[in-house]
């Protein structure tokens, strides 16, 4: 690791500690409010923004509250964070390493890998898509009568429910990407070789994303002091399963392997939004459209957890894309492996 970028490094670990802190003990705050938001919507007549959240916070459950919480916290200590490490020190014409591209002719730094102006970037973005999306849907029909889970008729029609889980898709994988894959990953390709920036990227993605509690973890007592650090707890307790550390954090590491690869690869962002796209638009679909067969090998979070949203079946399906994604961006006219 280059000593000058070893700082920034330590930076991404503190902010993300930080934001998993705030978080946690901001959400009871977040489901006192959003419950009293929801209380008084309902005797009295609001504007339709208000009552959508109202109704929002009614049906949410402390989970999503804790999920907000850290999306807030995340948020409020981007900017101050930016400031900390720096973001255009040591950066031709005002760029960074984590900036969507560089303008046009500009002289690349010697360290680090910038972003690059990609000229197939909608070809590979829309490639991207496809491959996850099509991979995972078509396991999860194919799966149906094996008896991991049945096909249920949507509430509404299927172009509406389709268009509205691929815009919510685009715009999650699009900011989660300029994060994980431009600013974190940019800082970490400038501070070591890239094959030990790729699997940093990967465990960092891996690791904030196992801070999520699953479907069906929650706390007693939501307005208990303290509430946000339980909730925090029992999603870590998992770590000391190593069913749910293979079928849950397995699947994560390596999809984010796979996602830091297409960025290293195209020295761009279009793939990985690409393939991220797709991968939440087919675990949307599938939760929309499927429900579980409720026998035991659905629940099995070594095979498929449930809906395909975790286990070793996902997992086959990331590291096939992870392959096609290869080829996809394949030059043999100017390929240059990783270095170890």
């Amino acid at each position: 690791m280059r000593n000058e970028a070893r700082g920034d490094v330590w930076k991404v670990w503190l902010y993300a500690a930080a934001a998993v802190v705030l978080g946690a003990w901001m959400s009871p705050l977040l489901y006192g409010a959003g419950k009293a938001l929801a209380e008084v919507s309902s005797n009295k007549t609001t504007n339709g923004v208000i009552e959508w959240l109202a109704g929002r916070c009614r049906a949410a459950d402390f989970a999503r509250f804790y999920e907000a919480g850290l999306v807030v916290a995340a948020a409020v200590l981007f900017f101050p964070w930016m400031e900390w490490i720096h973001a255009r020190r040591g950066t031709p014409a005002g760029g960074g390493p984590w900036l969507l591209r560089l303008p046009d002719r500009v002289q690349i730094p010697p360290r680090g890998q910038p972003l690059r102006k990609n000229p197939r970037g909608w070809w590979h973005g829309c490639a991207g898509f496809l491959l996850v999306a099509g991979l995972l849907l078509s396991m999860g029909v194919a799966l149906v009568p094996a008896g991991f889970s049945t096909l249920r008729q949507p509430a509404e029609r299927m172009a509406a429910l389709a268009a509205r889980t691929v815009v919510a898709a685009l715009v999650t994988a699009a900011i989660m990407e300029v994060f994980f894959r431009g600013v974190t990953m940019g800082i970490f390709l400038r501070a070591m070789r890239p094959a030990a920036a790729l699997g940093m990227s990967a465990a960092f993605f891996a690791l904030v994303l196992s801070v999520i509690p699953p479907p069906g973890v929650n706390v007693s007592d939501p307005e208990a002091a303290g509430t946000g650090f339980e909730l925090l707890r029992r999603t870590a307790v998992r770590f000391a399963d190593w069913r749910s550390v293979c079928g849950t954090f397995a699947p994560l590491l390596a999809l984010g392997g796979v996602l830091a690869y297409a960025r290293w690869r195209t020295a761009s962002l279009w793939l990985p939004i690409g393939l991220h796209t797709g991968w939440l638009f087919a675990k949307g679909m599938l939760g929309k459209l499927s429900a579980s067969a409720g026998g035991p090998a659905t629940n099995d979070p070594l095979l498929s957890g449930g809906l395909l949203q975790q286990g070793l079946i996902p997992l086959v399906a990331i590291v096939v894309a992870g392959v096609l994604a290869h080829r996809l961006t394949a030059d043999h006219h100017d390929e240059s492996p990783i270095r170890p």
